[in-house]
């Protein structure tokens, strides 16, 4: 059984739970992961690039000089490739679909890797639901990451819209706030630490039913 301890926002523990058992997997399945990160990167590429074949280049349609007698190589266009200005061989165009399919199984599977990843190395740590601040202080979050002993990449998973810590963990370039429906399995990885609060926890092992 794996638990994890609930922090205020000072850093003093107020409760400690039992993680749900839907979050977890007996074996880190690794193949699964790279499948999940590999999918998002390769659907955020815009696929806009485009560049311009021999036969799109504008100009060079005549001969650039004879064939015979001049001691040069031959040369046909200089819309050729190994012409600086001519066309690109077998350059990228934008009819391309970058997207891979990944199956609800296999993205379930590396969320719940991920999840379990963090817990076997201590660094899945619990937020209590009742963080209220009256306005936004950087100061608090630099505070309490310093009594967590946290000096590296932070994720902060917020169950609600909470602008007050939004605001509060932006000013830090190691800090990155989501909400617990918006953090994907490269956002776990990427993260040394990830400090969810405890409905985000729970949301997260109703949606992984």
């Amino acid at each position: 059984m794996s638990k994890i301890k609930l922090f205020d926002l000072s850093g003093k523990v107020q409760e400690e739970i039992e993680l749900n058992q839907k979050l977890l997997v007996s074996e880190v399945h690794k193949q699964a992961i790279f499948d999940a990160i590999l999918a998002e990167n390769l659907s955020q590429i815009q696929g806009t690039h485009s560049t311009l074949k021999k036969g799109e280049v504008s100009g060079g349609g005549k001969k650039p000089y004879q064939q015979k007698h001049t001691g040069r190589a031959r040369q046909g266009s200089i819309r050729n490739p190994h012409y600086v200005g001519g066309g690109i061989a077998f350059g990228p165009k934008p009819n391309r679909n970058y997207k891979i399919k990944v199956n609800k199984k296999v993205s379930s599977l590396a969320f719940k890797s991920a999840i379990t990843s963090k817990v076997n190395n201590n660094e899945f740590l619990g937020l209590v639901d009742s963080i209220k601040q009256d306005k936004p202080s950087t100061k608090a979050i630099a505070k309490l990451l310093k009594e967590l002993k946290v000096n590296k990449k932070v994720l902060i998973v917020a169950f609600e819209k909470n602008e007050n810590l939004e605001k509060s963990s932006a000013n830090l370039p190691n800090v990155s706030y989501k909400l617990w429906n918006q953090v994907s399995v490269k956002d776990l990885i990427d993260a040394n630490c990830v400090l969810a609060q405890k409905s985000a926890i729970n949301n997260w092992a109703e949606r992984l039913n």
